[in-house]
């Protein structure tokens, strides 16, 4: 039966390589978020790190094929030993963003992040996360006390020149325009003027932590061709992007912690084509955009 619902699933094919993913620290991060579609916390290390030699090859084997931007994530990217070194070597090749809930940005982090990125031609972009523009609301999903390390994560960033997007998961299914008019009133607090590029809102994952604490895909949450027909595939992001685990590609960070999701050991050897199964690509028929690359 698995292998018929395979073949019977809609598939995407990879248009071109412009996003790679590096997952950099597994499933370990500083935090437990009650709605991490991955399980991240500090117990969680059923992944292990991606190590510098391994960037290394990734990079020089796609160096011709047109990569337009870099993003590293985990877990929590700040959480790796070589991660200076990691983000230089990055640095040489294109464009890079940092997926990080931020709390690990102090003042002397953000001083010397800014040394390393005017060495190099390449921008660093940093990825926030932050699910609500109020601290009660946000603490609730991501801990007591994180909106405040978070927001000072972000000061940091601002104080030196960079200039931070808000990562949101629109947990309480609000308004879209008004929850991102609510983290640009707050961003407008540091000495920069956002705009909407700086807030890219995330729609629900219901697997993982969000499977435990609230609730699953329904059995009629699933891609059909029918839904796909008032879908831009070409948005999806398992159509641009792939992700480089230690332990082999896949098609999506979505489907990191699914087997149907691995599509490879190699880039080289992956396959281009991924079957929309499993009930998380359901998400990103209903939203019909790119859940995880920047907005441009």
């Amino acid at each position: 039966m698995a292998t018929q619902l395979i073949f019977q699933a809609p598939s995407v094919e990879l248009k071109k390589l412009t996003s790679l993913w590096f997952l950099l620290t597994g499933f370990t991060c500083n935090l437990k978020c009650r709605h991490c579609y991955l399980g991240c916390s500090q117990t969680n290390k059923s992944r292990n790190y991606l190590n510098l030699d391994k960037i290394k090859t990734v990079l020089e084997s796609v160096k011709d094929e047109g990569i337009e931007e870099i993003y590293l994530s985990g877990g929590e990217p700040f959480l790796h030993r070589d991660i200076n070194n990691i983000i230089r070597h990055c640095l040489k090749f294109n464009n890079v963003t940092m997926l990080t809930n931020g709390t690990l940005i102090n003042d002397k982090k953000a001083r010397f992040l800014r040394q390393i990125e005017q060495d190099y031609d390449y921008e660093l972009i940093f990825r926030v996360s932050l699910d609500h523009y109020t601290e009660l609301k946000n603490d609730e999903i991501r801990g007591r006390g994180s909106f405040r390390k978070v927001v000072s994560g972000l000061e940091n960033l601002v104080n030196y020149g960079f200039n931070p997007i808000v990562s949101v998961v629109n947990i309480w299914d609000e308004d879209e325009e008004s929850l991102k008019n609510g983290f640009l009133k707050l961003l407008s607090k540091f000495d920069f003027h956002p705009t909407d590029i700086n807030v890219k809102i995330i729609p629900l994952i219901k697997s993982g932590e969000y499977e435990k604490n609230y609730s699953a895909y329904k059995e009629d949450d699933i891609v059909t061709r029918q839904g796909l027909k008032n879908c831009d595939t070409s948005l999806f992001d398992c159509a641009n992007s792939r992700v480089v685990a230690e332990d082999g590609i896949y098609a999506c960070p979505a489907l990191l912690n699914d087997p149907r999701g691995r599509i490879g050991s190699t880039l080289s050897e992956a396959s281009t084509k991924i079957y929309m199964e499993p009930n998380i690509c359901y998400s990103c028929q209903a939203s019909n955009k790119n859940m995880f690359t920047n907005n441009w």
